[in-house]
């Protein structure tokens, strides 16, 4: 027992110490052999590990590590397994392999032969290092079924060709490609058992070293699974075989990601396909693991291109680098030509390429242009008219124009080459009561050419422009602010014709001229414009052609003086002769001129009172001696002598003091008379 723990201890010191120098350095795989063997046969079958990743993990660089210094001594230190890394928030392929169907709760976890074990988790590289060796040893212990699986992977030349083989209606300019990312893989199962066997095949194609994801240490992801070749149940009796060939190009494949990337990136030296067996007997168990290196030192590729029209076609380049083959000049129309692409890897081996064809398309010339615009032989037509027709090209070829356009009967002159429209709008207008002539010459961008008919049209005659209209401020118009502008609505008959103006304003009438030629319809008179007087003016309008018409004649006021408002009267309506009354006037003046008011108080008396703000209230006292009734007459005025409306209010006197006091005494001294002892009371 001391002895197999002494053994044990030793392994494990030996792990850590090679994994510690390992784990702080990036060693590339290397792959020497297309099928990997064991020297030790004591193992059942070649185990699967299958790593769930993402790229946002930070413990997986650790587990990635362990993985690929195991397998860079699998063969020193005889472990029989293959590994495939899925990196699962990338490629839905993956998802759904260890989400879906293995059920990964957390990153990483390493599967092995198909979940018969799996270590989750990841601390540091010597640890899972020793924790991985230990899992391949006990699942390559396992009881399987005695299954053989073999694989081939031959790598295919030049595929994908652009135009495809046999094409028609292949455009003059077509750069002819390809690609190289086919290969031809045929796999093998054999059952050595008995009875009969229910298996599940995967065949996938991984990357060795990804080109598109790197762990947490910056190391490119090893054995990144691409997609499926095969994903199918394999079923046969015992002693049986079950084969098959597939072909598979990345220019097909993709990692059904939303967009989808597809994998016409690959190379043939970076591919390793991994084919597995599983039990379906056996809670989907491995029982056997293979795998295939497409090529070692095997790129890059060159290539011998051979075109022309002749089957088989000449060479044109021979140690070609590239993919695509710009074949320089237009190639003829309605001609089939041939090619052949042969695929040299580094290692000096040819493939020899088919024979394609394809076939150019056609060509016709443009349309004959129609449809002119303004019609053929139309009269009346405007001078500022844009020129339009219609045309195009049969083959949908880009198509330009030449334009031709001139007076009289000749033939119209070239005046625009090349015009990329079927609308043209002429330098200026034309001129007034012309008859013009013109067509259009169609190109397509090979110089084939249809002549459009001549088409002629007539411009219309000049006439004198509208009468101006809509003044501003409007004519008759009171109160006008002295820093407004005056404008007003000119327009002319003739679309196109331009009209000018004469401005004649001021506060004679007629008004002086003011402006001359002018192109805007609104003046500024500023300067010019006093309070309170009245402004006269009119426009003249003149056309291009020197044709005239005279507006009507406007006016309008500025700050025009308008009477105080109709004064309100305040104060009692009832009272005693002989006692002094308060009453208040007030009334206000639009102009805000001050006011004053004249009081006619109905006794044959009146008065004016001093000047007071436009509603500013005044007031004025009076005393009426004899008893009666009396109208008060109030009348405003204004500082510019302006006066409004008169207000009255009626007030009634019903007893004189003085009487009353004559009164008060002769009742008072008959009493006195009646009862003396009043006299003593009142000390009389």
């Amino acid at each position: 027992m001391k002895k197999k723990i002494i053994g044990i201890l030793i392994c494990i010191i030996m792990f850590s110490t090679v994994a510690g120098a390992f784990s702080h350095v990036n060693l590339p795989l290397e792959l020497k052999d297309n099928k990997i063997e064991s020297t030790d046969r004591s193992y059942t079958h070649h185990v699967l590990g299958e790593y769930g990743t993402m790229t946002t993990c930070v413990p997986c660089k650790y587990a990635h590590r362990a993985l690929k210094y195991l397998w860079q001594n699998r063969t020193n230190w005889d472990l029989p397994f293959y590994y495939i890394t899925y990196v699962y928030d990338k490629n839905n392929w993956s998802y759904q392999r260890v989400k879906n169907e293995l059920d990964l709760q957390a990153s990483p976890t390493l599967f092995w032969d198909g979940g018969w074990k799996k270590d989750v988790g990841a601390t540091a590289v010597e640890t899972e290092m020793t924790r991985y060796n230990t899992s391949i040893r006990a699942a390559a212990a396992r009881n399987v079924k005695d299954i053989d699986l073999s694989l081939d992977v031959e790598w295919l030349g030049a595929v994908n060709e652009v135009p495809n083989n046999g094409s028609t209606g292949v455009p003059v300019e077509q750069i002819m490609r390809w690609n190289n990312s086919e290969f031809k893989i045929d796999v093998e199962v054999v059952c050595n058992e008995t009875g009969s066997y229910n298996g599940h095949l995967h065949v996938q194609v991984t990357e060795v070293e990804s080109e598109w994801y790197n762990d947490k240490f910056g190391d490119p992801e090893t054995f990144e699974f691409k997609d499926y070749a095969y994903n199918g149940d394999v079923s046969f009796s015992g002693g049986g075989t079950w084969s098959k060939t597939i072909f598979w190009d990345g220019c097909d494949h993709h990692d059904k990601d939303n967009p989808p990337r597809y994998f016409n990136h690959v190379k043939q030296d970076n591919i390793m396909v991994i084919a597995t067996i599983f039990n379906e007997d056996n809670n989907n168990y491995v029982d056997e693991t293979t795998g295939f290196l497409a090529g070692s030192g095997t790129d890059p590729k060159l290539y011998d291109v051979y075109f022309g029209t002749t089957n088989p076609p000449p060479k044109k380049l021979s140690n070609y680098s590239q993919t695509a083959y710009p074949y320089g000049d237009l190639l003829d129309f309605d001609t089939t030509y041939f090619w052949r692409i042969d695929t040299w890897n580094a290692q000096g081996v040819k493939t020899e390429g088919p024979i394609w064809h394809f076939t150019t398309r056609g060509n016709d010339p443009p349309i004959e242009p129609y449809d002119p615009s303004p019609g053929n032989g139309s009269t009346g037509i405007s001078i500022d008219t844009n020129l339009s027709w219609k045309s195009g090209d049969p083959d949908f070829d880009t198509v330009t124009y030449d334009i031709y356009l001139g007076e009289g009967l000749d033939d119209p002159p070239l005046i625009k080459s090349n015009h990329n429209s079927t609308t043209y709008n002429p330098t200026g207008n034309f001129d007034f009561l012309k008859r013009y002539r013109w067509k259009i010459v169609a190109r397509d961008l090979y110089g084939y050419e249809t002549v459009g008919d001549t088409w002629t049209f007539k411009t219309e005659e000049n006439k004198p422009p509208y009468e101006p209209t809509d003044p501003d401020p409007e004519d008759g118009q009171n109160n006008v602010n002295i820093e407004t502008n005056i404008s007003w609505t000119g327009e002319d008959p003739n679309s196109g014709d331009t009209v000018k103006y004469d401005v004649y304003f001021g506060v004679t009438n007629p008004p002086t001229q003011k402006s001359y030629n002018q192109t805007g319809d609104s003046y500024n008179p500023t300067g010019d414009l006093q309070e309170y007087q009245q402004y006269f003016w009119y426009i003249v309008s003149w056309d291009e052609e020197g044709l005239t018409t005279k507006g009507p004649l406007w006016s309008f006021n500025t700050s025009t003086h308008i009477e105080p408002t109709k004064p309100i009267i305040d104060g009692p309506t009832k009272g005693t002769a002989g006692i002094e009354y308060e009453y208040t006037f007030v009334s206000t003046d639009e102009n805000n001129d001050n006011i004053r008011y004249h009081i006619n108080w109905g006794d044959g008396t009146s008065e004016v009172t001093d000047w007071h703000e436009s509603g500013e209230v005044a007031s004025a006292n009076h005393t009426w001696e004899d008893e009666g009734i009396y109208t008060i007459k109030v009348t405003p005025e204004d500082e510019s002598g302006l006066t409004g409306e008169k207000a009255d209010l009626k007030v009634k006197m019903p007893r004189n003091k003085a009487i009353n006091n004559f009164v008060f005494y002769n009742i008072l001294e008959r009493l006195l008379h009646r009862f003396p002892f009043m006299r003593q009371i009142l000390g009389l």
